[in-house]
């Protein structure tokens, strides 16, 4: 008789501790929903359907301007007197070639074609 009370004492205390986590998975998940009821609300809202037409479709309201940014262009730098050996030329251009390249190909050079590096290299 011991021995089934202290399982069912045993069984109960496992029941509050799940019952625990299962409140504490339901507070998640309303704070979920409240957040994505509020991103709906923003979603449906004029603010985002004006932002979203300015941003996509281009679209600006009478008397409203559009300014773009964008990212300026670094220009190389010479020496006063142009004197640039051909292997300086050659690196300029290959350094040039990288920036102008996504940097996942570089990690992609760099991990499975070290070859194509030095190739590259010299080609430019």
């Amino acid at each position: 008789m011991a021995f089934g009370l202290a399982l069912s004492f045993y069984r109960n205390v496992l029941f509050e501790v799940t019952l625990q986590n299962i409140k504490g998975e339901n507070n998640k998940l309303r704070q979920q929903n409240a957040n994505s009821l509020a991103d709906l609300e923003y979603y449906r809202s004029a603010q985002y359907k004006d932002k979203y037409a300015k941003e996509s479709l281009g679209k600006v309201r009478a008397g409203e301007k559009m300014i773009l940014l964008t990212e300026e262009k670094q220009q190389t730098v010479y020496d006063d007197k142009g004197n640039i050996t051909p292997s300086e030329q050659q690196e300029m251009a290959f350094e040039e070639l990288l920036r102008q390249m996504p940097v996942i190909e570089h990690w992609k050079l760099f991990l499975f074609d070290r070859d194509k590096i030095e190739e590259l290299k010299k080609s430019l």
